[in-house]
């Protein structure tokens, strides 16, 4: 009898280290299955990554590119090459509020380049939500510019965070149309689009600027600051950024 209960238990106990074993074995093979899955998201995050900063740093060319457009335009309007010579910064937006170039999906993005000591500086990349001009509200112009008359309008964009361009900044924009009366020495930031009229002398609000860091971080292949970047503490020496300033006074 005791024989046959220890024969019993013998088998029992076996049979229930078989189960064990067996269903160690199942999670052994879940979490390699799991291991591998995870290693092979991490492997697809990884490559969309380096894809989107592939596309990042085209797309930081291709705004120097078109900037470069931007100014060519307009520079064939009478005055403005004087006006340019007064300007103390100046922010080239190739294609507000049509989505090209544009990250995150904000409205506008362009580059912003400061005159300091008779060398321009830059470029910093920045983005801004919206441009309001009196009664019309919201508007998409296309090509825009905005000439930095005065130091303050400068300033502005030495900042690190969201900030408007409007009479509540304490700041005056005029439009390019009041500039061609030469009354531009009146404003300290000058509105100019290749939409001829568009803004028909309203007042003009430009909303939610701020710096792009992730693009400036591309392209200057390293964090910085916009700060630094428009003081001229940044050294850029790429051929599109020469280029554009080759073509500024």
């Amino acid at each position: 009898m005791k024989i046959a209960m220890i024969t019993a238990t013998s088998l029992a106990l076996a049979s229930l280290t078989a189960a064990v074993s067996a269903n160690q074995t199942g999670r052994d093979v879940d979490d390699a299955e799991t291991m591998q899955n995870t290693q092979s998201m991490d492997h697809m995050e990884d490559q969309a990554s380096n894809l989107e900063t592939e596309g990042e740093r085209h797309d930081t060319r291709e705004v120097l590119n078109e900037s470069q457009k931007v100014l060519q335009n307009m520079k064939r309007e009478e005055g403005m090459d004087a006006a340019l010579e007064q300007a103390k910064g100046v922010f080239l937006v190739p294609d507000f509020g049509r989505g090209a170039f544009v990250f995150g999906g904000r409205g506008g993005q362009g580059v912003v380049l400061t005159k300091q000591g008779g060398d321009w500086n830059g470029p910093a990349f920045f983005n801004f939500g919206a441009v309001s001009a009196g009664a019309q509200g919201g508007v998409a112009a296309g090509e825009v510019a905005m000439l930095l008359m005065t130091d303050k309008a400068v300033e502005s964009f030495k900042q690190d965070h969201n900030f408007a361009l409007n009479a509540d900044a304490g700041l005056t924009l005029l439009d390019w149309s009041n500039a061609a009366q030469g009354s531009y020495g009146k404003g300290d930031v000058l509105f100019w689009s290749s939409t001829e009229g568009l803004f028909a002398g309203g007042a003009i609000s430009v909303s939610d600027v701020f710096a792009d860091d992730e693009a400036n971080q591309e392209y200057y292949t390293r964090a910085t600051t916009v700060e630094a970047i428009l003081e001229g503490e940044v050294e850029d020496d790429s051929e599109d950024a020469g280029a554009l300033k080759t073509m500024l006074p």
